[in-house]
């Protein structure tokens, strides 16, 4: 995995978070255009890649104490939508489903709740973050 900026590091933090979402975004369009028959390396590819986001974001708000005493509403918000989404994601990795329509729609379903759980980060989570890394001492 390649080595993410913390927040006591780097304010490039928000470059690497919106890179990461455009990079993944991307991947959906990318499973969107493939023919249905193709699809799965394409899905282990964006399962790894939220996996590792997931996880450099986790410890973000682990780590990082102004993170849990500024942005506890916030962070809560997104953590939950981070378990709905490896719940989902663990369901796809483990699926023993013959129907490919059926997977085909789960994961589509996936990929919108992500869509809206970057929209949240960029709209919520960015700002804050932005605040912390630019202020005095930030």
């Amino acid at each position: 995995m390649e080595q993410r900026p913390t927040l006591q590091e780097s304010a490039d933090i928000i470059k690497v978070m919106k890179t990461e979402h455009r990079h993944i975004l991307a991947l959906f369009h990318l499973y969107l255009a493939t023919e249905e028959d193709s699809r799965r390396p394409i899905v282990d590819q964006i399962l790894d890649r939220l996996g590792e986001h997931f996880d450099w974001e986790e410890r973000l708000f682990r780590d990082d104490s102004r993170m849990k005493d500024r942005g506890r509403p916030v962070i809560q918000s997104i953590l939950l939508d981070h378990e709905e989404v490896k719940a989902m994601m663990h369901e796809m990795r483990h699926a023993e489903s013959d129907d490919d329509e059926s997977m085909d729609q789960f994961f589509e379903d996936m990929m919108q709740t992500v869509r809206v759980h970057f929209h949240t980060e960029e709209r919520d989570l960015i700002p804050m973050l932005d605040a912390m890394t630019t202020a005095p001492g930030g």
